[in-house]
């Protein structure tokens, strides 16, 4: 099992974009199965999760052995407990005032932790990571409630509002960018921290999580989908065929992303295995998405020891 990490970068961040966008370093789908028409509505706005050539220059030459990967891992605690900073951010409208109880906030936590612990599929393995509700801040101000990926309001919301250190999760719930054009949510990478602190964070779209309005990926696997960035993980389709890909050898390399739960989809056929449409880095409809392998597992021991602990 071989366990790749990334130079550090600060340029860019993590998120759920549709991969008929792509981004900067980035191979997305090439709507090879899917024009973009045929795209469910918020599969087209997914996530940003860029990764830079940058980020990738170092790793073909360079990954880390299983060996290391237990080392490291035998550095960790069994348990980590990663307090959370949840900040749900409201816009002007009545719609965009949503309202987070205790009771709210912390099944959000339930559903991050099942996911983590491997609760959702016997086909997942278990990472050690536990999320802890530390607090919960309500701010009204609809520009935040709009802001975009990494733009001037996302940044500024993010540097009043940060708390903790790199151990700590900041969880931000707003509107996912501007009406008309939002994303499910976004994140920053861990080798990003130390560039920028106050920008190291999760947003999520509200209408991705349970009783939103984003029809498909609304049981709150977006959630933790971009945990699974904060923690080092890239998409299964990083890299499309070709290259080290994700970086982790027990996913089967993908040609494109997931947007349905097609599970005898092969899209690399001079690969091994079928594309890993249930993986939780994948784009499949929430649904679907219920697994990490054990090599995904290892990469966030190595990234957190490395960048967070």
């Amino acid at each position: 099992m071989l366990v790749a990490l990334p130079a550090a970068d600060a340029s860019a961040g993590g998120a759920r974009l549709s991969g008929v966008h792509c981004e900067a370093g980035e191979t997305g789908g090439s709507a090879r199965l899917h024009s973009e028409r045929d795209v469910p509505h918020w599969r087209q706005h997914h996530d940003t999760s860029r990764v830079t050539a940058r980020d990738l220059a170092a790793l073909p030459v360079r990954q880390t052995r299983r060996g290391v990967a237990q080392q490291v891992a035998g550095r960790l605690p069994a348990t980590v407990t990663v307090p959370v900073y949840l900040h749900v951010i409201k816009g002007n409208h009545k719609r965009e005032q949503q309202s987070y109880g205790p009771r709210r906030a912390q099944n959000l936590m339930n559903i991050l932790n099942r996911g983590m612990a491997g609760q959702q599929s016997q086909d997942s393995a278990a990472a050690r990571y536990r999320f802890a509700l530390r607090k919960v801040t309500h701010t009204r101000r609809d520009g935040w409630h709009h802001a975009f990926f990494n733009g001037p309001r996302d940044r500024a919301m993010k540097r009043k509002l940060h708390r903790g250190d790199a151990r700590s999760l900041n969880l931000y719930v707003n509107g996912g960018g501007p009406v008309g054009t939002p994303l499910l949510g976004w994140s920053r990478f861990p080798w990003q921290y130390a560039a920028a602190p106050k920008m190291d964070a999760v947003t999520l779209n509200v209408a991705s999580l349970p009783g939103g309005t984003a029809s498909g990926y609304n049981l709150g696997d977006t959630l933790i989908h971009e945990v699974g960035h904060w923690l080092g993980l890239l998409h299964t389709f990083q890299g499309g065929c070709e290259g080290p890909g994700d970086l982790v050898s027990d996913t089967a390399a993908e040609a494109e992303p997931s947007y349905y739960c097609q599970t005898t989809r092969d899209t690399c056929l001079a690969s091994a295995g079928l594309d890993p449409v249930r993986n939780f880095m994948d784009y499949s409809q929430d649904v679907c998405m219920n697994m990490f392998t054990p090599g995904q597992v290892r990469r966030m021991d190595v990234a957190f020891e490395r960048w967070r602990f």
